[in-house]
This record gives structure tokens, sequence and C-alpha cells, in this order.
């Protein structure tokens, strides 16, 4: 990773393991409003394998962890994932949650793993938005659902749409009244995925 990639990425973790102690308090609502507008699109299973890209302090956890097999999140942020691991303790649900230190560019599983995947209040925080994409439509299995955020002040709908579709052809935006991000479910295209990088189109 180059210097300027990895210097965006130290200066994110340390603003989100300072807000750690504080964030559900200044954040929270509005995390809980999009997750709920999400969660509305999606369909879950038990034997669901879901991934929480970006988890944070874990509040994904109170909405799906009891209605999936398993809920993997993962975050560069420790202090983060500290309030996380104690969330899923406080809810009786350590044992379907698994929550790791991991780079969303550089994830630790193997190909076509997730049923679903979120990456919420993700995007606008990595150096390369499309990368980062990439790396979890390796992950997913093909047709699952990738639900995404985009804040509206690092993206309009028309480039947001743009970005998205390289992942998937079909997607549908949330409805809701959340003002400050754009909220979509993407359908995965594993085969588009493929040829585009066969064909060395732009990602």
């Amino acid at each position: 990773m180059s210097g300027s990639l990895w210097s965006k990425k130290r200066k994110v973790l340390h603003h989100y393991n300072r807000l750690a102690g504080i964030y559900d308090s200044l954040y929270g609502e509005e995390q809980k409003s999009k997750i709920e507008s999400i969660l509305k699109l999606l369909n879950f299973g038990c034997k669901d394998m879901v991934l929480d890209a970006g988890c944070g302090t874990g509040l994904l956890i109170e909405y799906i962890a009891v209605r999936v097999n398993h809920l993997v999140g993962v975050d560069l942020a420790g202090e983060s994932l500290k309030i996380a691991i104690e969330r899923s303790r406080r809810l009786g649900v350590k044992r379907k949650v698994s929550l790791l230190r991991a780079d969303v560019d550089h994830l630790p599983f193997r190909d076509t793993v997730f049923d679903k995947i979120f990456a919420l209040t993700l995007l606008q925080n990595v150096p390369e938005p499309c990368e980062t994409l990439r790396e979890m439509l390796r992950v997913t299995k093909s047709n699952s659902q990738v639900a995404v955020t985009g804040l509206k002040k690092h993206f309009t709908e028309e480039n947001f749409s743009r970005l998205i579709r390289r992942i998937g052809r079909e997607y549908v935006f949330a409805e809701t009244e959340e003002p400050h991000d754009i909220i979509a479910v993407v359908k995965a295209d594993k085969v588009k995925n493929k040829y585009r990088q066969k064909e060395g189109i732009e990602r």
C-alpha cells in the first residue's frame, strides 16, 4: 500500500478511535435510521452469513445477530471494536458474532463466503472506494445483496450510482428521511465484475 493511501487510513483510524466512547451518543440514532431503512429491503435466512464491513461500535449486531447464522464485523479501529465486543456480550449473542481487526481493502476471507454485506458510513472513509467495493464483491456470493451508504457531501446521487454499478447492475435506493446519506442495496453481479477485469475495463 502506498504511503498516501495508508496516510488517509491512519487518519480515519485515529479519528474513530478517539470517538469510540461517544460515537453512539453522537451518531447512534442516525446510524440506526440507516439500518432500519435498509432492513426494509432485505430478507434474511437463518443460514445467512453476513459481513459488516467497517462495523464500528457494532450497532448492526442489535438488529440481525439473532436472525442469521453468523455476523462477522471488521474494522481497523480497535477502540470501536472493544465496544462492539461488549455489545455482543451484553446482548447474549457472542457465539453468533465474530469481530476482527482487519482492513476492508484486504479482507481475510476466501472468495464467495457471504450472503449479505453491509458497508455503512464506509466509502467516504477509504482511499479508493472502487477497490473497496471490488474486494467486498470478491467475498460475497453471486446475486447476494450489498447495502451501501454514501455521505451526500462526498457523493452526488449520480456519481454514487456510477460507483455502485461497478458491483451490480440491479440496485434500489432506500426510502428514507435520513438527510445526510444516500442509501442503496445492490444485487452483486460477479459475472459482470469478472468480465470487466478480463477486458481491462476501468473499474
